[in-house]
């Protein structure tokens, strides 16, 4: 039997595949299971193109697309609520008659912000929040540090000596 920690892991890597081709968006991946089994997946490839909870419906086969109404939905991040160069996943996941999804991190963009949850619920569909949190909050960390603080993600390493210096004094 998987368990939801597994398809949550399969979203990141999904994500992960979108890499620096999604910014300003974050890097975002969905996974649909019906019976314990994959049927789509998918990741937002690159800024303005569809999300992943789009491309995850889309590569649902012809023949599992009756599935869908008894699946659930696994994403990375906190699906979308607002239109902007594509419209809210919230949307497709109603359209679609998804009755529950998985999230691993909350979108922290002051547009979206717990505001999908709100609307899923409120239309009865199950939601289960912070599945292995760490992973969609380590993939989302530059975007959310860009719409809260408005600078970019910046990791930075360096080395000094114990006396801290970053070189002796005869090195250039």
């Amino acid at each position: 039997m998987y368990t939801d920690e597994l398809f949550i892991q399969r979203t990141c890597d999904l994500a992960r595949l979108g890499g620096a081709k999604v910014s300003p968006n974050p890097m975002v991946g969905a996974v649909i299971v019906a019976d314990n089994k994959i049927i789509g997946e998918g990741y937002h490839q690159a800024y303005g193109t569809p999300h992943a909870e789009v491309n995850a419906v889309k590569n649902v086969k012809p023949q599992n697309e009756h599935l869908l109404k008894k699946s659930k939905i696994y994403v990375s991040l906190e699906p979308c609520c607002i239109q902007g160069k594509t419209p809210p996943c919230t949307d497709l996941i109603l359209d679609q008659e998804i009755p529950e999804v998985v999230i691993s991190a909350l979108d922290r963009s002051p547009d979206v912000n717990g505001k999908s949850i709100e609307i899923l619920k409120a239309k009865g569909v199950g939601v289960r929040q912070k599945v292995l949190p760490q992973l969609g909050k380590q993939l989302s960390q530059p975007r959310t540090t860009f719409v809260t603080q408005f600078r970019p993600y910046i990791i930075l390493k360096f080395a000094q000596s114990k006396d801290g210096f970053m070189a002796s004094s005869d090195q250039k």
